[in-house]
């Protein structure tokens, strides 16, 4: 009996539309999710700005004693 009321307030709740069509809507989050990827791509190296510069000859912070594990590229091109 459950399923027939659901049956019938779904009938008496009639059909609402969007206020907008569907393809707007669908060019509007593509655009949106562009405006937030162009966001996200503006923020791109400034850890390399804002990052202190590496020590030479020294330890790396954080880095497990005995290994200078430093930065080896761009000073030293060889290192992958």
């Amino acid at each position: 009996m459950t399923t027939f009321a659901v049956l019938v307030a779904a009938e008496e709740a009639g059909h609402r539309e969007l206020p907008i069509p569907p393809l707007l809507i669908g060019v509007l989050a593509i655009l949106a999710f562009a405006f937030l990827l162009g966001v996200t791509w503006s923020f791109r190296g400034t850890h390399h700005k804002y990052a202190p510069p590496p020590r030479r000859g020294g330890p790396v912070p954080g880095a497990p004693q005995g290994t200078d594990d430093g930065a080896h590229w761009p000073e030293h091109p060889g290192h992958h």
